[in-house]
């Protein structure tokens, strides 16, 4: 079959679509109980009953160096609330023992690790020289590890999934002495793991001997902090806001609704969804205002959250849909449904993440059926014209109105990528797609990503994309490319894709100057740099393309022109004294930097922590965190939810745009509406370049390396 043969009838006609909904005559509302993706915290009744002194549990001691213990017994767990010292925590957290006796680590609640600082398991060595190192891999609650202490001296140790929470514990064993457990902890990147530990060696007595001073925001801090933030806009937007099309919202989706949730619910062994009453949005809203309405209900009984009280004010959302709020918004469900899955034993029970990753692949189909097939108000897909896959930029569902009938360059990149990566999930037997069934069969599924492939590049001459937009748009299709044709359905479409990248790639050529920078971008020149030099490297995954010197050039000027030191962000050009960040320029920034990490080993890593701990934290443009995230004696923390600002708060979500002023040396929001496609954007970008119990996102995003599902999972 020719590809600028396939339309929506021939879609139809391939067979297996599930009648899953449409968007035509659909106004927000409220759906039923399900799930979303938002992280909730189990709770624990757990204290150390033996320990000795009045500290709170992750911060108490078993023991002294008059009283060493013959044998010790450990809580792994995770507290209710935070009672001092976190709410994952080691109790007692210091034990002191006698040489040769054996410490049992119980795991009361959740999953944990306990793991020595040592070289074996990529830490800096914090135990004594020559002592046995000890891992116990990621264990679940009510499984058990012990280890028996031979060498005298101190033991670091920490739990993989939540070091980056300060979950850390100290063995002393026989009585202390110098050693690399003792010195200060400036070699742990880490910074809440840092903080704890030294609390910890105050906690024991023990001074810390010279080794360092300080324990700055590093990359471990600010890629662990990307991997909250993403999911926080994830979760919110796509479960919790009601920003959009909900589902179920008719009699069709409701019966659907009623069959798939129990068999999600078997298929991850859990009696309920981890949210209740969910706003499970279809196609998301392009704009929206996350204040919250009413009292924010965090745990409403059984340690879940309320949805119904954490939904947006409708009344300033923009009610229309765009392919770009779509796709961004479903790209972020496809990425995290993998990220479940490569974490199913990791991730604390409570979290449900087989569920979330069902539900997850289930909206993400939804989403497609009805703005790419059937959706529509003249049986067509809400957001293509007619039979074709060419697509409207924005839709009113509450009418069937279309608001803007111009196909765009940005729309039509943003679901490519999207529908590659559900191509990739549904191609390979990921957990999600395959339970409980698929709504779209995979071979349809690739047919739209083909179709959509298509289409795309014939709509758009190279030098139109630039035109009808900036060079930034070059990248994103750039990138769009690169996925798709290290997907492609055929060597035919693969070929044309590879041929399709080079010219983009000569068109990013024809606007390069000698030292790298990209003319005719936007406002914000770092945001173009780091959208071209991604799209390059991400479109030079498929075969037979090679654009890297020139993205090297690119992220080269990124690098050593607009860096500003001072500031600890990018500049927006070389002669700015104001520095405009949009939500999407963040993202464009990440993924350059992410790029440049994984696929030309620039050495990024410390300038991305002091790029995010600036722009994202003390810039604001992350408006507020949860308590997953939260760390007191960060440099700058930002609020809960309920005290992010308004009567009842705000959602833990992306301002749209902040400012530096490089002459008062001050930030400020100076747009806090939630612009979907942007926000989402930047959050899969943040989940690319995020890191949880020690790993980073599967293949970092780069076209090719997230196909497989982890063995085991």
């Amino acid at each position: 079959m020719a590809i600028d043969d396939i339309d929506r009838r021939t879609l139809l006609r391939l067979g297996g679509v599930a009648a899953i909904g449409a968007l035509a005559g659909c106004n927000s509302q409220q759906g039923s109980e399900a799930t979303s993706t938002a992280t909730t915290t189990p709770t624990s009744t757990a204290t150390a009953t033996e320990a000795s002194g009045t500290n709170p549990p992750g911060a108490d001691q078993l023991g002294g160096p008059d009283d060493l213990q013959s044998s010790a017994t450990v809580e792994a767990t995770m507290l209710s609330s935070d009672q001092g010292a976190g709410q994952h925590v080691n109790t007692p957290a210091v034990v002191w023992v006698e040489q040769g006796a054996t410490v049992t680590w119980n795991i009361a609640e959740g999953s944990h690790s306990i793991t020595a600082y040592h070289p074996d398991f990529d830490r800096s060595l914090r135990i004594p020289e020559g002592a046995t190192a000890f891992d116990s891999g990621i264990l679940s609650a009510g499984e058990s590890f012990e280890h028996t202490f031979d060498t005298p001296g101190v033991y670091n140790y920490f739990c993989r999934p939540h070091e980056g929470l300060g979950m850390v514990g100290l063995v002393v064993v026989g009585q202390p002495q110098e050693g690399p457990g003792t010195t200060t902890t400036a070699d742990i990147e880490l910074s809440a793991a840092a903080q704890s530990l030294t609390r910890l060696l105050d906690v024991a007595g023990i001074v810390a001997s010279e080794g360092g001073t300080t324990n700055a925001y590093a990359w471990q801090d600010a890629t662990w902090d990307s991997y909250w933030y993403s999911l926080y806009n994830m979760s919110t937007n796509i479960a919790m806001s009601g920003n959009g099309v909900q589902f179920p919202h008719n009699d069709a989706q409701r019966q659907q609704f009623e069959q798939r949730v129990p068999a999600m619910l078997q298929h991850a062994d859990v009696d309920k969804p981890p949210i209740k009453n969910p706003n499970l949005n279809m196609a998301a809203f392009t704009e929206g205002d996350p204040h919250f309405t009413q009292k924010p209900v965090f745990d409403s009984g059984d340690g879940r959250p309320d949805a119904s009280t954490l939904q947006w004010d409708m009344s300033k959302s923009s009610k229309v849909v765009s392919p770009s709020s779509v796709a961004w918004t479903h790209l972020k469900g496809v990425t995290w449904a993998k990220n479940f899955q490569k974490h199913f034993e990791t991730l604390p029970p409570g979290i449900a993440a087989k569920f979330r990753a069902q539900m997850l692949t289930t909206l993400a189909q939804i989403g497609t059926n009805a703005t790419l097939i059937a959706g529509g108000p003249d049986g067509n897909g809400a957001l293509t014209k007619g039979d074709s896959l060419e697509l409207v930029s924005e839709f009113r569902p509450s009418d069937g109105t279309v608001v803007d009938d111009t196909a765009r360059p940005n729309h039509h990149s943003a679901m490519l990528w999207f529908l590659s990566d559900l191509t990739s999930l549904a191609q390979n037997g990921w957990f999600g797609y395959v339970n409980p069934e698929p709504l779209i069969p995979n071979g349809k599924i690739q047919q739209l990503a083909d179709g959509m492939a298509q289409t795309t590049m014939n709509l758009f001459d190279p030098s139109d994309v630039a035109d009808m937009g900036s060079t930034r748009d070059l990248g994103q299709m750039l990138g769009a490319v690169g996925w798709y044709g290290t997907h492609a359905g055929s060597d035919e479409l693969r070929a044309a894709a590879a041929s399709y990248a080079d010219d983009l790639a000569a068109e990013v050529d024809a606007h390069l100057e000698g030292n790298g920078h990209v003319a005719d971008g936007v406002a914000n020149g770092a945001a173009t740099q780091g959208a071209v030099g991604q799209g390059l490297l991400w479109a030079s995954q498929i075969d037979g393309v090679d654009h890297r010197d020139t993205a090297e050039a690119v992220l080269g000027y990124l690098l050593d022109e607009l860096w500003d030191e001072d500031a600890g962000t990018f500049a927006t050009g070389t002669d700015a004294s104001t520095y405009r960040i949009t939500s999407r320029d963040a993202g464009d920034v990440t993924g350059g930097l992410n790029a440049a990490d994984a696929l030309l080993d620039l050495d990024v890593q410390e300038v991305y922590a002091r790029y995010f701990n600036g722009t994202f934290n003390r810039g604001r443009l992350q408006r507020a965190e949860r308590p997953n995230s939260r760390d007191e004696g960060a440099e700058f923390t930002l609020p809960l939810p309920p005290a992010a600002g308004g009567e009842y708060g705000q959602a833990a979500v992306y301002n749209d745009a902040v400012e530096y002023d490089t002459g008062a040396d001050e930030w400020s929001v100076v747009d806090d509406t939630f612009t979907t496609s942007w926000a989402l954007y930047t959050a899969n970008q943040d989940i690319w370049i995020g890191n949880w119990a020690g790993d980073f996102f599967q293949g970092r995003g780069v076209p090719g390396r997230s196909d497989q599902p982890p063995e085991g999972a």
